[in-house]
C-alpha cells in the first residue's frame, strides 16, 4: 500500500489527507487531490487548492467545532462538483408567509416520500415512521387556508348578528319597559256593536269595542293607545277557518291608514264545530274615536267584508243567502233530479272567496225509480252557467257517486265558484259517453 503524500490547511495549516473537501479545524473548503494512479494507469487531471480562497464568515469566528464537523464525510458528497452542505452554510433567515411555508413542507414530505425507495452509499436503514406527521402537515394547511378566512368571516358576521341583536333587544326591553311600567289599568271606553258577519264559512260576531291606553294583558300594543275588538266565533262546519287573523284583519282610521293587529288571543280561525270568544288588538292613538274606525275582513285578493265600528252597520252584502227552490226538476240518465235549494255566500268551508266571486251551494234530491244502477262522478256530468261563465263543480261536492235502482230520496251538495252578483243560474248535466242525453235545469237565487 502506498503511503498517501502530506497535506497541509492553507489557512491554519493543520495537516490533512488528499481526499479532505473541507477543514476540520477551521472548515476552510479544499479541493480534492488527485488520487493515486488507478492500476488501469489512468490519471485524473491534476487539481490544485485553492490557496487564494476567501475563508467563509463562520470560519472567522471562534467557536467550537460541531459534532458534524468531525465526521467523515459520506462517499456520496466527495463529488467533485459539489457545493458545501447546507448545514456548512450560514443564511440570512426571510420573511416567509406561514401558509407558503406550510406548502413548502408538505411538498418536501411529499417528494421525501416519492424518493424514499431510492439507496445510496452510507444509508442506514431506519424504522419508517407514521404518517401522523404528513397530516397534520396537511390538516395545518387547510386551517390556514380555510380556517383562518372562514373564522374571520364568521367572526365579523357573528359580531353584525350580536349588535343587531342587542339594538332589536334594547328596543324590545324599551316598549316592555313602557308597558310594565304601568301597573293599574287605564280607564277603558266600550262600544257595543253585536253585529254578526260570516268569513270563510265562520261566524264572527263583534261584540264590543274598547278603548284605552294600555291593556294589562297585552305588553305588545304599547301605551299610546290600543283598541280591543271582543269577538265571538262559531264555525259550524267540518273545516277549520284556515286563515291568521294577522293577515286577514285590519283597522282603516279616517285618513285610510290601514292598521293590522299587534295582538291576539287566538291567532287561527276555530276548528270545525267549534264556538269560541276571542279578542284583537290594534294600536290605535286614544285620540281617533272607536266610531271613526272601520274593520276590514279578508286580503287584498278576496272577496273582503269592511263593516264600520258604529253598530249600525249595513252588513246584509256580505250575509249568506239561502234560496228554497220547489218543482225545479229533470230527467237525466233515466233518474229524476230535483233542485231543492241554493246558497250563495262568500265563504265555505273554511276558506274566502276571490276577490269578484262567490261560492253557490246547489242542493239536489236524486230519486232513481230505473231497474238499472247509476255511477258517476259529478265532476263529470254537472256544471253550473250564469250569463257566459260556465264552472265545473269545486272538491268538496257531497253528492254521492251512485244511486242505485229502485232508490229514492238521495241527497248531496255540489258547490261552485261564480262572479259576485248574479243571481240567475242553469245546472247543466253533460253529454257523456255513458249518458248520451244532455239536460238543463234553471232556478233563481235572491
Amino acid at each position: 500500500m502506498s503511503q498517501m503524500s502530506e497535506h497541509h490547511c492553507p489557512t491554519c495549516g493543520i495537516s490533512i489527507t488528499a481526499d479532505q473537501r473541507f477543514c476540520t479545524n477551521c472548515g476552510t473548503v479544499l479541493e480534492a487531490q488527485p488520487p493515486p494512479p488507478s492500476q488501469y494507469g489512468a490519471q485524473p487531471p491534476s487539481q490544485s487548492y485553492p490557496y487564494s480562497q476567501q475563508t467563509p464568515p463562520y470560519a472567522q469566528q471562534p467557536q467550537q467545532m460541531q459534532p458534524y464537523a468531525q465526521q467523515q464525510v459520506p462517499s456520496y458528497a466527495q463529488s467533485p462538483q459539489q457545493q458545501v452542505p447546507p448545514y456548512a452554510q450560514q443564511q440570512q433567515p426571510q420573511n416567509q408567509s406561514p401558509i407558503a411555508e406550510a406548502f413548502g413542507a408538505l411538498g418536501l414530505l411529499f417528494l421525501l416520500r416519492g424518493f424514499g425507495g431510492r439507496r445510496y452509499a452510507g444509508y442506514r436503514p431506519q424504522r419508517q415512521r407514521s404518517s401522523c406527521c404528513g397530516c397534520l402537515v396537511l390538516l395545518v394547511v387547510l386551517f390556514l387556508c380555510l380556517g383562518v378566512p372562514s373564522l374571520y368571516y364568521a367572526s365579523k358576521t357573528s359580531l353584525n348578528s350580536f349588535s343587531k341583536s342587542l339594538n332589536y333587544s334594547s328596543s324590545s326591553n324599551n316598549s316592555d319597559n313602557s308597558s310594565s311600567s304601568i301597573t293599574t289599568q287605564p280607564p277603558i271606553t266600550t262600544v257595543q256593536i253585536n253585529q254578526t258577519v260570516p268569513y270563510a264559512g265562520v261566524d264572527i260576531t263583534i261584540v264590543n269595542a274598547q278603548q284605552s291606553k294600555a291593556f294589562l294583558d297585552d305588553r305588545n300594543a304599547g301605551t299610546t293607545g290600543v283598541v280591543r275588538l271582543n269577538l265571538k266565533e262559531d264555525n259550524k262546519s267540518t273545516a277549520r277557518g284556515g286563515y291568521l287573523y294577522g293577515d286577514v284583519t285590519r283597522l282603516i282610521l279616517p285618513d285610510k291608514t290601514s292598521i293590522a293587529p299587534t295582538n291576539e288571543q287566538q291567532f287561527i280561525g276555530p276548528d270545525g264545530g267549534v264556538s269560541r270568544t276571542n279578542w284583537l288588538d290594534f294600536p290605535v292613538p286614544t285620540s281617533v274615536q272607536i266610531s271613526q274606525l272601520t274593520l276590514q275582513l279578508g286580503k287584498d285578493t278576496e272577496a273582503q267584508e269592511m263593516i264600520a265600528l258604529t253598530g249600525k252597520a249595513n252588513v246584509t252584502q256580505y250575509q249568506t243567502k239561502t234560496t228554497q227552490l220547489n218543482n225545479v226538476t229533470t230527467q237525466y240518465a233515466g233518474l229524476t233530479w230535483t233542485v231543492t235549494s241554493a246558497t250563495v255566500s262568500l265563504g265555505y268551508k273554511g276558506q274566502q272567496a276571490g276577490k269578484g266571486m262567490q261560492y253557490v251551494t246547489v242542493s239536489l234530491k236524486v230519486d232513481n225509480p230505473s231497474s238499472q244502477d247509476f255511477s258517476g262522478y259529478w265532476g263529470d256530468y254537472l256544471r253550473l252557467k250564469s250569463s257566459t261563465i260556465t264552472s265545473p263543480p269545486s272538491n268538496d261536492a257531497t253528492l254521492p257517486l251512485g244511486f242505485a235502482a229502485g232508490s229514492s230520496g238521495g241527497t248531496g251538495d255540489v258547490n261552485f265558484i261564480m262572479p259576485a252578483g248574479s243571481t240567475s243560474y242553469t245546472l247543466i248535466f253533460l253529454k257523456t259517453p255513458s249518458f248520451p242525453t244532455q239536460s238543463t235545469v234553471n232556478f233563481q237565487t235572491a
